[in-house]
């Protein structure tokens, strides 16, 4: 067990700061702030943050932290922090750790007794999501994708029988073939939004079915990363019998879960009472 406190003064610290996915107006006062009086920046890209801190009068120094220096720039900047320096970490755009490698110095941070302190603000999907006109809970967020077709079916399937909304990313130039993948796998009339250049004066929904949209990707360039979302399926699921639905209890509580949630993760998976589960499963 591990207990932090976020506040303590006169120590290093790792910040996680948010930064605007288009709009610069997006920076919080608090981020500003905390990015003005950290004594290192953590930049995925030095150079796109660059343009970000000169526009809004930040200009203490940068330290390059990408997924290709990560693991041996972590160590450094644990030192820095153990030695009193506060760090903040920024990504290109949006939310530190979501899409970049600030997980790692997180991990390095917990394990090394560093106070981590996160802020909040913009990001991509969330933003997409709440725009979607789908149900935004549940959700299941998945990042970018593998780039091989037979690397994205099974996420694809996994979203077609998925009862919560599905969120990936996806770069331009690689859009409408991964979508032609998406609709080889869901029915045509699966409804899907494509949402580009979110907070930017070209911000882009795109709505329709899974079919409608990639035509219409197939026939119009694309431009800008992508957040893809996917509708929760209608679709009811196969109705198994009491004996089959407690060998599934029975198999989330052998995984390390208790036999409430087990018993709760089920019921709401298979659209069964909770209540009605749980004294079957205890009468066996």
């Amino acid at each position: 067990m591990q207990r932090q406190s976020s506040y303590a003064k006169d120590e290093g610290k790792l910040y996680l700061v948010p930064t605007p996915i288009g709009n610069l107006e997006d920076i919080t006062i608090r981020a500003k702030k905390v990015l003005q009086q950290a004594d290192y920046i953590a930049a995925e890209d030095t150079r796109t943050s660059g343009i970000l801190l000169e526009k809004i009068g930040v200009h203490n120094r940068m330290l390059s932290f990408h997924k290709y220096n990560s693991k041996e720039r972590a160590p450094e900047l644990i030192k820095l922090m153990q030695d009193g320096a506060v760090i903040a970490e920024i990504s290109d755009a949006g939310m530190p750790v979501i899409s970049d490698p600030g997980y790692i110095l997180v991990q390095e941070c917990i394990k090394h007794d560093i106070p981590v302190v996160p802020l909040p603000g913009p990001s991509a999907f969330a933003t997409a999501l709440i725009a979607s006109g789908f149900d935004a809970q549940p959700f299941t967020y998945y990042g970018f994708l593998p780039r091989k077709k037979t690397e994205q079916v099974p996420y694809f399937a996994e979203m077609n029988k998925a009862h919560a909304t599905s969120i990936f990313y996806e770069a331009p130039h690689r859009l409408s073939k991964t979508l032609q993948n998406l609709a080889s796998v869901l029915p045509a009339d699966r409804p899907i939004v494509a949402a580009r250049e979110l907070t930017k004066i070209h911000e882009e929904f795109v709505r329709g079915t899974v079919q409608e949209v990639a035509e219409y990707f197939a026939e119009n360039a694309p431009r800008g990363e992508f957040v893809i979302l996917v509708s929760p399926s209608t679709e009811e699921p196969e109705q198994l019998s009491w004996k089959e639905l407690i060998k599934l209890v029975d198999a989330q509580v052998a995984a390390g879960s208790s036999k409430k949630d087990a018993v709760k993760n089920v019921a709401k998976e298979h659209r069964v009472s909770k209540n009605e589960l749980y004294d079957k499963y205890h009468e066996q």
